[in-house]
């Protein structure tokens, strides 16, 4: 039955994804193509409109990329609304699974799409830099009329550079490149998930206002994100007492010594709402339940 609930969750997720995914498709080949024009052996004039163009392009797809990081939030919280506080809710309270099971298969599924969006826009910025870098070497070695082993030979020079530029990072961030995406992976996974459970449970407490239910659900949004900005002002105030000492104790410090403590604990204060948000989430399910 989990599986089919997990299947029913991706079939309603599946087409606004689409269309999100192809948002950051299209910018992401126009930011390209726009990148692949530049070539400063042509006239000024030419030169300046492609920079033009460029500078255009990146702000769509920055817009893009909030578009659709907003997108997929509103995509969760409207679902989780239909089809547990609408009259949608008849048909999946009704089913042969506990309220538990269910909420748990939202977050689930929800949080996948989150992910998902976020492994698209890292393979986009990563298309984008690969072809932006490969356009400036060949522009470079085709002015020095080298040929296409020149190429393959300033890329690997390119590459050997900006792995003496990593090795320097890791010196002044304390910490190896490795272990840092470890880290970074592991804590955006879990603020993921905590994020997807506290827009869930913003939706719930918006049920408390019979009459207005999606003007209390983002009343309860703004007012829970504004908690969180307090709590992670004071859990910053470490760290800003460690930057005004840093000059006087720089071996002391790194960057991650200084930030990572911040870090962790305005993760912590994420984490605990968003426990306090799941049991809101089941209490409303099941004792507070009203549909519309």
């Amino acid at each position: 039955m989990l599986g089919k609930l997990f299947k029913y969750e991706w079939k309603g997720f599946r087409f606004p994804m689409l269309i999100m995914l192809i948002v950051l498709a299209g910018t992401t080949v126009l930011t390209c193509s726009v990148i692949i024009t530049i070539n400063p052996r042509y006239d000024e004039t030419f030169t300046w409109y492609s920079v033009m163009a460029l500078m255009l392009s990146v702000f769509l797809y920055y817009f893009g990329i909030i578009g659709c990081s907003l997108g997929v939030l509103l995509i969760i919280a409207i679902r989780f609304y239909k089809t547990c506080y609408t009259d949608q809710g008849y048909l999946t309270h009704t089913l042969p699974v506990s309220t538990q099971k269910i909420l748990n298969v939202k977050i689930i599924s929800s949080a996948a799409a989150v992910l998902l969006l976020i492994l698209a826009v890292a393979g986009s910025l990563f298309i984008i830099a690969h072809v932006g870098i490969n356009h400036i070497l060949t522009i470079l070695i085709a002015e020095s009329h080298g040929t296409l082993e020149d190429i393959a030979e300033a890329r690997r020079v390119f590459f050997n550079e900006m792995s003496t530029v990593l090795t320097e990072f890791e010196d002044e961030l304390g910490i190896s490149l490795g272990m840092y995406l470890v880290y970074m992976v592991v804590y955006f996974l879990i603020a993921v998930i905590a994020n997807v459970v506290t827009i869930l449970g913003c939706v719930s407490l918006g049920q408390l206002y019979t009459k207005h239910r999606i003007i209390g659900a983002i009343i309860a949004y703004f007012v829970v994100q504004f908690i969180l900005k307090m709590l992670g002002y004071f859990a910053s105030m470490p760290m800003y007492a460690k930057l005004m000492r840093v000059d006087s104790y720089y071996e002391e410090y790194t960057a991650f010594g200084i930030a990572s403590p911040t870090m962790n604990l305005a993760l912590l204060f994420s984490v605990i709402m968003a426990v306090v948000m799941y049991f809101i989430n089941l209490h409303m399910m099941t004792k507070k339940l009203n549909l519309e």
